[in-house]
C-alpha cells in the first residue's frame, strides 16, 4: 500500500510543471512583440527544453494562436521558438476577409511564411482556391502553389497547374494549363491574370475561348470581363463561328448584346466569301454583318467594294450604305447605295449608277437599277440613263427613260441584249436615231428601232414603221426600213432628194451609202446635177422596185423595175415646195446633235 502511493505521488510529481503551463503559458510570453507567435489556448501543453535557452512546446486540443493580426488554429501544434507545425483542421484567419483551410501547417513566424498541405483551401471574399499544396506570406498576403489548384466564386470555376494570388491587390496569377469556365465560355490558356474583385482576365499568352454560342476566340493579349460580360481580344486574335474566321490587330466582344468588332485590317472569311474592313461588325443573334471603312466583300458572285457594307448572313442579303463599287468578271457596278439579295437574286442600286461591261466596252449611266447576276440582268432608269458603247474610233451613245439589259449565250459563245423603251436618243459620229422603243443584239450587230423610228446619216434622214440597222466591224452596214419607207436626202434643206416604198434598204460602204434597194409602190423625187454640180432639173418616177446607186452621196444610176412612170421637169420650171411626195416630213430639228441632248443630265 506504501508502495503505490509513493508510486502515485512520483506521477503528479512528474506531471505538475506540465499542468501548471498549460495555466500559465500565457503569462510567460513576451506578448509585445508583434512579429511573436503567441499561444492563446490549448487543453494540453508539454514543454520540452532543448539545451539552455531552447524549448519545444507541444500543443493538444483547441488550439488556438496569433501574430500580430493573423490567427492560427488546429487540433495539435508544435512550436519551436517563433516557428510553427499544425496538424488537423487548421485554421489561418487574417483580418476578416481570408481564411485557409488546411490539413498541415508549416509555419516560420520570422519570416511569415505558411506551407500547407492536404485539402488546402484559402477563401477571400466571395472567392475560393483549392489545392493540396499551399505556400502563403502572411506578411506580402501572397499565396503561390505548383501543383495544381481551382478557383471558384458564385459565377466562375478556374484551373491552373500554377499560380500566385496577390491578396493585397485581388490578382491571381494563372501558368500552365489554364481553364476557365462559367455560363458564357470556356477559357483555355498557358498564362493568365485574374483580378478577383473586378473579375476581369487578361490574357498574357496563347488564350483559347469557346463561347456557349458556339463561337471561339483565340488571342495572345487582352482581357476579359466576366462581371460586364465585355472583351477585348488582341495579338494575332481570330473569332470563328461555325465555317467563319475573323481577324483583327484587336476584337472587341459585347456577351449581353452578342456582338462582335473587329478592329484594323479587319477581315472575315468562311467558304465561298470573303470581307475585309477597316472595322467589321457581327451580331451574332442577327446573323448580321457590317463593314466600314474601305469595306470589301467577295463571294462567288460578285466583288463589291464600299466605305460601309451590311451583309444579312441569315437572308444572303448584300446593302451598301455608302458609294459601293461590285465587280464580276468582266463587269463593274459603282452606286451611291448598292443592296442585293442572293436568296431571290435581285439586286438594287440608287444614286449615281455607273455600270460597266469592259470585255463588250458598254457603260451605264442612270439614278436607279434593279440587277440580277446570275443572267447579268440590268434595269436602268431614273433622270436619263444613258449607254455607251465605247469602240476605238468612235462611240455610240444611247438615252431612253429606260434600258434593259440581259445576257444570254447560244451553243458557242456569249451575249448581250439590250433594251431601251420610251423616248429613245441615239447619238453617233456617223449616225443618229430617235424612236419610242429598241432592241440590240451583240450576237448579230443588229438595231431594231420600233414606233415613230427616225435615223440620220450623213445628209440623210430615214424614216418608216420600224427601223432595222445592221452594224458591221462597229460602223453602219445595213439600215433595213419596213413599212411606209421614207428617205429624204438634202445638202442644204431646200432641195429634198425623196424616195419611198414599202420597204428600203440601204447598203453602207465606209460610211457612205453604196447602194440602195426600194421594194413596193416605189416612188422618188431626185434633183440631177451635172458635171458641174449645177442642178439642170428633178426627176420624179414611179415604179413596182427600183435600185439606186451612189457615188459621194450623189446617184450615179436609177434601175426601174416593172413598167416605170418617169418624169423629167427644167430646174427653171420647180417650185420645191410643190414637189414632195405622200409623207414627206424632214425632221432635221429633233435630230441629236451632241452628247448632252441625249439626257437630262450631263453625265461625267
Amino acid at each position: 500500500m506504501i508502495t503505490k502511493t509513493l508510486k502515485l505521488l512520483c506521477a503528479i510529481l512528474i506531471f505538475l510543471p506540465v499542468l501548471v503551463e498549460a495555466q500559465d503559458i500565457n503569462q510567460e510570453q513576451d506578448t509585445t512583440k508583434s512579429n511573436l507567435v503567441v499561444i492563446d489556448r490549448a487543453d494540453q501543453v508539454e514543454r520540452i527544453l532543448q539545451g539552455r535557452e531552447g524549448e519545444v512546446l507541444i500543443l493538444q486540443g483547441n488550439v488556438l494562436l496569433h501574430q500580430d493580426s493573423l490567427f492560427m488554429q488546429c487540433d495539435s501544434a508544435r512550436k519551436e521558438n517563433n516557428n510553427l507545425t499544425a496538424l488537423g483542421n487548421v485554421l489561418l484567419q487574417q483580418w476578416d476577409s481570408v481564411n485557409v483551410f488546411a490539413g498541415r501547417l508549416q509555419y516560420y513566424g520570422d519570416t511569415k511564411d505558411a506551407y500547407l498541405r492536404d485539402s488546402v483551401i484559402l477563401q477571400s471574399k466571395s472567392q475560393k482556391l483549392f489545392t493540396d499544396s499551399l505556400a502563403y506570406n502572411t506578411g506580402t498576403r501572397i499565396a503561390q502553389y505548383d501543383q495544381g489548384a481551382t478557383l471558384t466564386n458564385d459565377t466562375i470555376f478556374l484551373y491552373s497547374k500554377k499560380g500566385t494570388f496577390y491578396l493585397q491587390t485581388d490578382e491571381i496569377y494563372f501558368k500552365d494549363s489554364v481553364y476557365i469556365q462559367n455560363e458564357d465560355f470556356e477559357l483555355y490558356a498557358d498564362t493568365l491574370l485574374y483580378n478577383t474583385k473586378e473579375q476581369k482576365a487578361y490574357f498574357l499568352g496563347p488564350t483559347r475561348i469557346d463561347l456557349t454560342s458556339g463561337s471561339k476566340v483565340y488571342c495572345e493579349g487582352g482581357y476579359f470581363d466576366l462581371a460586364n460580360k465585355l472583351a477585348l481580344f488582341t495579338e494575332n486574335a481570330q473569332y470563328v463561328d461555325e465555317d467563319q474566321i475573323a481577324l483583327g490587330d484587336s476584337i472587341l466582344y459585347d456577351g449581353n448584346l452578342k456582338v462582335v468588332t473587329l478592329l484594323h485590317n479587319a477581315s472575315l472569311s468562311e467558304p465561298g466569301k470573303e470581307a475585309e474592313a477597316d472595322t467589321i461588325i457581327y451580331k451574332e443573334e442577327e446573323k448580321l454583318l457590317t463593314l466600314q471603312g474601305n469595306a470589301f466583300f467577295k463571294d462567288s458572285i460578285r466583288t463589291m467594294h464600299s466605305a460601309s457594307l451590311v451583309y444579312d448572313v441569315e437572308r444572303d442579303k448584300l446593302k451598301s450604305n455608302a458609294r459601293a463599287l461590285i465587280e464580276k468578271e468582266s463587269q463593274f457596278l459603282e452606286a451611291d447605295t448598292l443592296d442585293f439579295d442572293n436568296e431571290t437574286g435581285l439586286g438594287y442600286a440608287l444614286g449615281n449608277i455607273v455600270w460597266k461591261d469592259t470585255a463588250s466596252h458598254y457603260t451605264i449611266f442612270c439614278q436607279q437599277a434593279q440587277y440580277i447576276d446570275s443572267t447579268k440582268f440590268l434595269k436602268a432608269y431614273g433622270d436619263r440613263p444613258l449607254l455607251i458603247n465605247e469602240i476605238e474610233d468612235d462611240s455610240l451613245f444611247l438615252s431612253a427613260d429606260t434600258l434593259l439589259s440581259v445576257e444570254y449565250r447560244n451553243q458557242s459563245d456569249t451575249f448581250r441584249l439590250f433594251h431601251a423603251y420610251h423616248d429613245v436618243k441615239i447619238f453617233k459620229s456617223d449616225l443618229q436615231a430617235i424612236c419610242d422603243s429598241l432592241s440590240y443584239s451583240s450576237e448579230d450587230s443588229i438595231f431594231h428601232l420600233y414606233d415613230d423610228p427616225v435615223i440620220w446619216s450623213d445628209t440623210s434622214q430615214f424614216k418608216a414603221d420600224s427601223v432595222r440597222i445592221q452594224l458591221a466591224n462597229e460602223k453602219i452596214d445595213q439600215i433595213y426600213l419596213k413599212k411606209d419607207a421614207f428617205i429624204i436626202n438634202s445638202e442644204d434643206q431646200i432641195l429634198y432628194n425623196q424616195m419611198q416604198g414599202k420597204e428600203i434598204t440601204a447598203f453602207f460602204r465606209e460610211g457612205e451609202v453604196d447602194h440602195m434597194l426600194i421594194k413596193g409602190n416605189a416612188a422618188s423625187i431626185y434633183y440631177v446635177l451635172d458635171e458641174s454640180k449645177a442642178y439642170i432639173g428633178m426627176n420624179e418616177t414611179l415604179c413596182s422596185s427600183m435600185l439606186l446607186r451612189f457615188a459621194g452621196n450623189t446617184v450615179k444610176e436609177i434601175v426601174f423595175y416593172d413598167s416605170p412612170k418617169a418624169t423629167f421637169h427644167p430646174i427653171q420650171d420647180i417650185n420645191p415646195e410643190s414637189f414632195k411626195l405622200e409623207g414627206f416630213e424632214w425632221r432635221g430639228a429633233e435630230r441629236p446633235k451632241s452628247i448632252e441632248e441625249l439626257t437630262k443630265i450631263v453625265w461625267q
